[in-house]
């Protein structure tokens, strides 16, 4: 198996099933001449088989929610039967997603809006054998380290309006702002109006920022 020191190449696979996350993925990827891609696939049969076919795979980025069932069950795929590294990326940061990734044998777990550069730098820390974890998501495994209860969501009422409410349960699914727009039959140009409104009330700068902290206060759940 490759590491990620010196002029090694890490072979890397990609399950994501939202294509525009893919493709960036993929550029992050053959961004750097350490790195090889071997696979992009959007679900997990299709990424089993992949796998299978590789002649070798260092680690895997791995999105949770996927079309025909959960990242976590090829995480316990890389890990039993190829030996290989999982670094979760999602748009997951619930307590429940991450200590079940972890629990499956998980390397490190990201949030979607990672900079290239910090996808990157945590697939090199993986490789050489760091556990890397958002910081937004590593309370959670502080407070399961310390069998401490984490601190109930706050009984405050949701500042989001039932539609603002209604488009982050959506991105807490993992749709994107085209998929979103669709589903509840608006334009995406009215998806970023509400965005703008959440970010707003919510004091966040990211989508992924306002998923979580709607989950931490209680006022949606994936």
């Amino acid at each position: 198996m490759s590491g990620a020191s010196g002029s090694e190449i890490v072979r890397i696979g990609v399950l994501e099933d939202d294509p525009l996350m893919r493709d960036y993925l993929v550029q992050t990827i053959a961004a750097h001449p350490d790195f090889t891609l071997v696979f992009a696939e959007a679900t997990l049969r299709a990424a089993r088989a992949a796998a299978e076919a590789a002649d070798t795979l260092d680690i895997c980025l791995v999105d949770l929610q996927l079309p025909d069932g959960n990242g976590t069950d090829f995480v316990r795929d890389m890990r039993e039967r190829h030996g290989a590294h999982a670094l979760i990326l999602t748009v997951l940061g619930d307590k429940t997603s991450v200590l079940s990734a972890f629990q499956s044998g998980a390397a490190g777990y990201l949030l979607k809006d990672s900079a290239p550069e910090q996808i990157a730098s945590h697939i090199r820390q993986t490789m050489s054998g760091a556990n890397p974890v958002d910081a937004q998501v590593s309370t959670h495994l502080l407070s399961a380290v310390r069998g401490a209860p984490e601190s109930e969501p706050s009984a405050a009422p949701s500042p989001l309006s039932d539609r603002e409410t209604q488009v982050l349960t959506l991105f807490a699914k993992g749709l994107s702002y085209r998929e979103s727009a669709q589903t509840i039959g608006v334009s995406p140009n009215t998806i970023n109006h509400y965005v703008k409104s959440i970010y707003g009330k919510l004091d966040v700068n990211s989508r992924n920022e306002a998923v979580f902290e709607a989950m931490q206060q209680g006022w949606i759940t994936p």
